[in-house]
Order: C-alpha cells, then structure tokens, then sequence
C-alpha cells in the first residue's frame, strides 16, 4: 500500500489540513457525545481466552451516563462528509449525503452506549469498525488506536487509523480518503504479519445501516447463502415464501453471506429513496454479508441496549474470505492491500448493480423499463445504451453529477432478463453494464467446508486436517489434542509433527518445537517448514548449530525465499557483517519488496554503515506505505530526520516501543534497542512501565553490566502489576534474567508464572506462581491465577476455593472474585458459604447485576423461589450477544414453584407462573423469539386445567404442547398424549 500524500506536523502535533481544492477537506475536532460509561477494565488477565490475552475485558456496563469528549477527524467534499473516531477503535462513526438531507448512509449513533458484544465485552453499534486478525469485534473495537492526517497531490484528504495488536502481534491500517470531486469514501486496507511465524489471518469491515422495514438488501446474483461458515447453503433470496433481501421478513438474529465471491453489496430504503452501496472487487474480498438482529424482541430489545433515539440498523459487512468461518494462514513478513468504497444513493426505486463510479436500477413495470442512474463523479458526454436481446431500444447522451439521479421509463415488452444496460464516460469507456441474464449465468454450485472426521476410526491424516481446521477456527488446546492424536496413529506422521512444531515455538517451548522439527525431517528431509522452524528454535535456544545450513536450504524453496535471508541477515549484524547483512535484506526484498520491517532493517544497516541520506530515502518509502509504521518513525528519529515530537502518534504506548525494542532485537541492534527504551522514558507523559525496565535490565545484561541491569530490574519490580500481562515470548529471557539478578522476587516469578500459564505452559507457570505465593504479597491478582490453575486445568475445587478466598479477602469489592466463589462453594454444595458470602459483600458487588444473579440462583438452587424471583423481576440484566441466562433461571425458577404448588394441589397458583413463565420481561437481557419453546408449559397448564375440570382448556394446551417442535424428544410427551386421548374420549357433558 502506497499513499501518495504529505503528513502536516506543526511541533508534534497533528493539525486541521486544508486540502487545496475548495471543495474537500479535513479538520481535527473534538465531538461532545453523551456517553453510557463503562466502568474499570478488568484486571484479571483472561488466561484461557487466547482471542482476548493480553487485553483486559471490558465487561463493566453501567447504565450512568455522562457527556465525555471524543478526538474525531472530519473529511469532508460537496457531497459527503465523513467522521472517523480514532479513541473508539478507528471506527468511521459517520458518513453522511449532504446532497439528500444529510442522510447518513453509514449510520450514525448519536450516543455512545457499550453492549456486550465484542471479544473483551464493550461495543459500540454504528459506523464502520475493523476487524483483524481475531473473528470477531476486534480487541480494539472500544479502544484507542493511532492515527495521521495526510493530504495528496491529487487534492484528496485521507485519515489513516491503525494499530499492530498483541494477541497475534500483527498489524492493521486502513486509511480512509475522500477526493473533490467523487462522491464515495475510499478505505485502503493494510494487513502484514511483521513476526517470524505463520499466523491466523481473518478481516471483516463491519459497517451499520438504518434498517426500516422498506428496507432491502441487495447482493449480486446469488441462489444461495452461507449462515456462518460453508455449510447448508440456503436459497436465496426467495425461501419458504418470503423475500429474504427485504429486512422485515428475517424474524431473528441471522448471517447472510453471499454464496459467490461478490463484488459488492447495498441497502435501498424504498419509501425514503435512499441507500448505500459498498464495492471490494471480489478479487480483493470475497466476502459479503448481511446480518441482522432481526425483527422478533429478541432482536429489537438489541436497539434500546445499543442507542437512544436512532433505530434499529443492519450489518453490511466486507470480508476477505467468503464467510466469516473461512480463516487463512498469514505468513511471515508478508503484506495484503486492497481498496474498498462506500457511497449513497437515492431515487433508484431500487439497485441491481454497482462499481466504484455508478450505481444501477434496472426493473420492468406495467411493459416499461426502468432505468436508473447514480454517478460518484461529475460525467459529461456520457452515453447510456439500453439493448434488449442484443438490439439497442434507447441511447441517450447525457451529463450527470453526483447531486443529480438519472431516470427513464422505456416501452419494453420482453422479460427482464432479455435486456443489457451500458454506461459509457465521453471516451466511450465502459463504467458500468448490467445484464440479469449474463450475471446470473456466473453463479457456480455452492463448495463447502470439507467434513472433518475426529471418532476412533479417524486416520492420522483425518485427524491432522481436523487439529489444523481447528486452529483456523480459534482453538488452539484443540488443535494440539488432536494434533497429537494423530501422531498416537502415526508417530511419525509429518504434518503433524510440523504444526506442533509451530505451535510450541510460538508458546515458547522452544526445546519442543526443535525436538519435533528434527522428527519431521527424520522422515521427510524436504520438509521446509520444519527445516524452518527448527532453525528458530535453534536461535531461540541461543545455539547456531547449522542454523546458517538450514536457512540456506529454505532460502531457496519459494515459500521462505523472502523470509529466511531476513533471519540470516539478523545473524550477519550479530557478527558485525554489515555488508553480508545488506545483500541478504537485498535478496528478502527481491522476493518480497512489501517486507515494511526488512525495508527498515535495510535502513539501519545503511545507518551503520553512515549512508543517512539512503537510508532516511528508504524509511520515508516505508512510511509512504504506512504512516503508522512506528518501527519506521522511531528509526526516523535515530536518524536525524524527525523530531521525538513527532512520535506522538504512538500514543505513549508502553507496548508499542517494547515491540519495537524487540523489533531491533531480533535484528541484532541492541543498541537501538535500547535507545527506543530510552526514547520512550523522554516522551512527555510517559508513565513508567515493568516491562520497559524489565527490557532495560536485560539489555543491561547482554552488555555486560550487571549493576545497571541489576538496578533496572528493580525499578521495575517496584512499580504496580496492575494491567500488566506479559505476553511475549522474548519476555521469557528478560524475565528469567531477571530473576537471576533478583533471586525471589515475588514479581517476577508472578509475570513468569502467568506469561507461561498464557502460553499454555500452566503447569510451569504454576511453579512460578506458587514460588511468588511463598513471599505472601498482598497482591489479589496472584492468588486469582492460581486459583485458576486449581479449578479449570486441576479441577482441585478445594484448592481454586482456598486461593480464591485469599484474592478476596484483599480486594472484596472485585466482583470477579465473588462470582468465583459462589461458583465453587455451588460446585461443593456448600449453599451455607454462598449465602454468607453475599451476606457479607460490599454495596459495590451487591449492585453488580451479575452478582445479583448469582444471588438468585442461590434463592433457586436452595428452594426460596419467591425471593429469587423477586431479584430477577426488580433489576436489569446486561446480555452478551446471544446471552439468555436471566432468562433460563426465570423459567427455571417459575417451573420449580410450579412442581411445588402441583405437589400442594394448588392448581390455580400452578396456571398462574405457567403463565409467567410465558411472558418474556425485557429487563432479563431476552426479547420474546418469533416462534417461543413453551411445549413444557402448555403441557403443565393441560394438566392443570384438567384437574380444574376444565376440558376444553386442557385439550387446547395439550394439543400445543403437542405441536411444539421440542415437543417431539420430550419425556412428558407420551402421558400428554395419553391425556389428550383421554380428553378428546370423554363425553360433551364433561366439557367446560
């Protein structure tokens, strides 16, 4: 990705930009947005969510709200205006038509109010956000992230938004640009795994629009979609009688994913004449998507959660793959970039087809063609050719702006599929054409996802294609299992071997991977990736034994042409070889000129061998390419070439200067390595971080300073844990030095023991965990991990009870910690525990609605059914997405109390929950479904009313309870049916 713009810095900070055309601009401001505050990040590391680590969760929904500011950037033309928040993920917040009322065709929220929806909980509804590399609502969807303002040579203005995340330590950037004279808003998009290893690669732009029932969606010729991954494909768009384009006709929360590789997809509002159109070349991004809440309660109790005044919306989301089950390997040091576009149209009477430069209606009424026209650029000498069964029935010249729709009704008689629509600009080159029957004809047959057999009788292979289907889906301690599984079949089975391998050199089992690797090429010599890896670990375990040999042998094979001499490269530095150093990035870059991070290695290279002018030439190319590339801009620095002022952009990210200290680690530069440490302690505002020292300290040592690493250790073991969640494998090292200089530091033995239990390595994590236990700190997150440890991977109730009894005890208002104990004290039936440890809890927990549900699932579980559902009818209850726990203990609960009143014989106070438990009270988090599960209560109430003498009532509920789909596998079914039968024999006089 190459922008050709200019970055405007005035003394470090980024300033409004004019762009020089009139018409277009771009400007800084802050937003006064009425916001429903979230509370304090967890700080609980999420331990087993290997999607989320190291982000701490943002659960805590509170319904206060507050006007809080927003630094926002607006892009602006003629036609439409564009508002970009970068505090809140780099979502575009907003893309309005100001040709058509300022209808925002991106929706616009006017209030930020967090649902629990995305991987660490807060979500925002509305705009676009960007999702990568995670599925799912990114890590940074609620969050901050950087950004740059530029201004191109052509007159456009371009926000870009971006951020490298931890969890896979890749990056993303996406730089949004809006021209003079166009009506659209381009996104370029920029995917790049910096790392060493293959990683999952997924992305989804999600973006909202107002969904009214005249809604309609609209993809490209498509008999089918997927609904989440590729399989049971479903026709489209006509199924069991219902038009499913159409909003209104989907009564409850669906995906739709277009069957084909598509180019693009829209939303017209009939009645309000309006839409919007987003266009990704299928050849860029497969995927397109419709998704809705749908429009049941289930659904609609979704747009009070999510915003105040402006309605329901839909998803039209864009994916680089088909559906959102479809992942891809992301390998080392490679990029992806592509361009998308979103644009409004109006007084279409409908869509069938877009490009980037025209929108397109097509329909027969009453023996008349329509044809309707939207262009994203003024076009003048523009010709439109209609043709029907290849003869041309209308040519008109015309000129046509953005601000205009173009419309004619043509005498047609033939069907619409005999007819071809063409837009040609004034050099009569095609811009846009559309023809149903020649579109149609493309459709191919659905493929779906291969079956992935895991029984007994599954082969090796079987199970190794099953172990790598897992990974690609996000489960890693499932993929290993039967990674190994397959190697129980076939020791010696390669592929196997190889993903292991990969595995634990990427969770730091650097011993392991390199054990696995030799056995993978004990049987096949040409394994490549094995060879490849076994040479990382190799250099992880500080040995260079016929590293060199190995990465010269897969240095020739295509698929680590360009990554294995960036390795030999860092090598060549180590030794001091800067001129062998420059040949071998000079060889990756042949291979791979997108590498961003060898192009910067080059650099450094050139800087030590003092050519400043070549290599400040090459880092400028870099941040052409990405404006964010923080490697790239502290190298810059280094250089001579830029200010530290203009290091803003990174935030003062403590993390984003450690990944570059580990950046030039990895390349040798120790020295520079340190230097972005040091830089990052001059930065105003910085705060002091562990982890910043940690790396100090350990630099200190591999120069041969014992005292001064000695002395940044210790700083840094003086400062908070507090939200500090090593991840890194490097981190392995520092920490381990670390604990050589300071022997029992309580500290450091605690960021080992839980960088290792992340890492999947929980039984030596709990070793260190246990050896911080010893110093007895009063630190509450400690006694939590271990905790952990005890409950989920020992299942040692007793002792997850006695660690978590010591976290609270420090911090008793962490609801957290609450929460686990009345699980435990359930889990050993200890009811008389979980009854005095609410007894006991602070006003804070006591308020925590998920406390107070946990509350009355005590009341449940111990018989006291008034008093729980007094809880539950009294307070509200936040939902995840797809959450319906307060309902289900509802239902639980008035089903108990109704087997109770059974057993007294009180069948009128039985019909009464019966029907409560009918009734759906949206303060539990749960609208009413379409077509609701009350098989059990119709049964219940037939039995009732039975024993009331009321026949005809008990006939009508039993004959329900019959209907119900989940009535079929039902115990109760056969004594219904017996009833029933019983019933429908009696004589007339016994009816009532």
């Amino acid at each position: 990705m190459r922008l050709a713009a200019t970055l405007i810095l005035l003394g470090g900070t980024l300033v409004p930009v004019l762009a020089r055309a009139d018409t277009v601009s771009i400007r800084e401001t802050t937003l006064e947005i009425p916001t429903y505050l979230l509370g304090p990040e967890d700080k609980n590391p999420p331990l087993w969510n290997l999607n989320v680590y190291p982000y701490p969760m943002q659960t805590d929904i509170t319904r206060n709200q507050a006007v809080q500011s927003y630094r926002a950037v607006v892009l602006e033309n003629d036609y439409i205006r564009v508002v970009i928040l970068p505090d809140v993920g780099g979502r575009i917040y907003a893309a309005h038509d100001k040709t058509n009322g300022d209808f925002d065709f991106i929706y616009h929220n006017h209030v930020i109010k967090p649902g629990l929806v995305a991987l660490r909980g807060a979500w925002l509804s509305g705009g676009i956000e960007w999702n990568f590399p995670t599925r799912g609502h990114t890590v940074h969807t609620y969050s901050p992230v950087q950004y740059q303002i530029l201004r191109g040579d052509d007159g456009s203005v371009t926000c870009v938004v971006g951020v490298r995340e931890w969890v896979r330590r890749m990056k993303w950037a996406v730089a949004t640009t809006v021209y003079p004279d166009r009506s659209y808003f381009q996104n370029r998009i920029l995917l790049y795994n910096p790392t060493l290893t293959d990683n999952n690669g997924y992305f989804w732009a999600n973006a909202a629009v107002h969904a009214w029932p005249d809604t309609e969606v609209i993809f490209p010729p498509a008999e089918y979609t997927y609904a989440g991954r590729r399989r049971n494909p479903q026709p489209w768009p006509n199924y069991q009688g219902q038009h499913l384009g159409w909003y209104r006709n989907t009564p409850h929360a669906f995906d739709y994913f277009c069957g084909t590789p598509a180019d693009f997809v829209a939303a017209y509002n009939h009645e309000r004449q309006s839409g919007s159109v987003h266009f990704a070349s299928r050849h860029d991004s497969f995927g397109k998507k419709f998704w809705t809440w749908g429009v049941a309660r289930s659904g609609l109790i979704w747009e009070d959660i999510l915003t105040d005044q402006d309605g329901q919306y839909i998803e039209l989301q864009s994916g680089r793959l088909l559906t959102q089950g479809d992942s891809w390997i992301f390998e080392p040091h490679l990029q992806e970039s592509w361009d998308e576009y979103w644009y409004p149209i109006k007084n279409l009477d409908g869509f069938v087809k877009g490009s980037p430069e025209a929108a397109v209606n097509v329909a027969v009424r009453d023996q008349k063609l329509l044809v309707a026209l939207n262009v994203t650029r003024p076009l003048h000498d523009a010709t439109v050719r209609v043709l029907a069964g290849g003869k041309e029935i209308h040519r008109e010249t015309l000129s046509l702006t953005p601000r205009d729709s173009w419309r004619r009704e043509i005498p047609f008689t033939a069907g619409q599929e005999a007819c071809q629509v063409a837009l040609l600009d004034s050099q009569r080159n095609e811009i846009l054409s559309y023809s149903p029957r020649h579109d149609k004809d493309k459709v191919p047959p659905p493929e779906l996802e291969p079956e992935m057999p895991t029984d007994d009788a599954a082969t090796a292979e079987q199970l190794c294609l099953a172990g790598y289907s897992t990974m690609k889906h996000w489960n890693l301690p499932g993929a290993v299992e039967l990674f190994n599984r397959a190697l129980e079949k076939d020791p010696g089975f390669t592929p196997a071997l190889r993903w292991l391998a990969i595995v634990h050199y990427k969770t730091g089992r650097f011993q392991e991977a390199q054990r696995l690797a030799d056995l993978a090429l004990r049987r096949n010599d040409d394994d490549h990736t094995a060879r490849y890896y076994r040479a990382l670990s190799r250099l992880a375990l500080g040995s260079s034994d016929r590293v060199e040999d190995d990465l010269d042998l897969v240095g020739r094979r295509a698929a680590y042409r360009h990554i294995a001499p960036f390795v030999q490269a860092s090598l060549a530095v180590a030794a001091g070889d800067f001129r062998r150093a420059e040949e071998r990035l000079r060889r990756a870059l042949r291979e791979n000129p997108g590498d961003l991070k060898a192009r910067v290695m080059l650099a450094c290279v050139g800087r030590r061998q003092g050519r400043a002018e070549e290599a400040i030439r090459m880092v400028d190319e870099v941040l052409a390419s990405d404006p964010l590339d923080s490697l790239a801009l502290l190298e810059k620095v280094f250089l001579g070439a830029a200010k530290p002022a203009s290091l803003a952009v990174l935030r003062n990210d403590p993390q984003t200067y450690l990944e570059v200290a580990c950046d030039y680690l990895q390349m040798n530069l120790h020295q520079d390595a340190a230097a972005v440490l040091e830089q990052y302690g001059r930065q105003p505002g910085a705060v002091p971080h562990p982890f910043v020292c940690f790396y100090q300290g350990f630099l200190a040592d591999r120069a041969g300073k014992p005292a001064a690493a000695k002395t940044h250790y210790a700083q840094g073991a003086a400062l908070s844990p507090d939200y500090v969640f090593p991840f890194r494998t490097e981190s392995l090292a520092v920490l381990e030095t670390g604990l050589r200089h300071l022997p029992g530091d309580w500290k450091l033995q605690y960021y080992l023991g839980t960088l290792l239990t992340a890492k999947l390595q929980w039984r030596e994590g709990l070793e260190q965990l246990l050896a911080a236990r010893q110093a007895k700190p009063e630190y509450p997150v400690l006694y939590r991990n271990l905790g952990e440890i005890y409950w989920h991977q020992l299942n040692d109730y007793a002792r997850a009870q006695a660690e978590y009894e010591k976290a609270h005890a420090l911090e008793p208002n962490d609801s957290a910690y609450h929460l686990a104990l009345d699980r435990l004290y359930g889990l050993q039936g200890d009811q008389a525990k979980r009854d005095r440890l609410f007894q006991g809890a602070s006003p804070k927990v006591k308020a925590d609605f998920q406390v107070l549900l946990a509350r009355a699932a005590y009341h449940t579980d111990v018989g006291q059914y008034d008093a729980a559902l007094d809880i539950l009818q009294r307070h509200t209850f936040h939902p995840w997405e797809g959450w319906t726990g307060a309902r289900e203990l509802y239902v639980r609960t008035l089903r108990l109390r109704v087997e109770r009143a059974l057993e007294r014989g009180d069948h009128d106070k039985a019909v009464a929950d019966l029907r409560l438990a009918m009734e759906w009270p949206e303060n539990l988090g749960t609208g009413r479904p379409h077509n609701p599960d009350h098989s059990w209560e119709h049964y219940k109430l037939g039995v009732c009313y039975q024993a009331l003498g009321k026949a005809e009532l008990a006939k009508q509920h039993l004959t329900k309870s019959l209907q119900e789909p989940a009535a079929k596998d039902a115990p109760w079914r056969a004594d219904a049916e017996k009833k029933l039968k019983a019933l429908s024999n009696a004589t007339p006089a016994g009816k009532k």
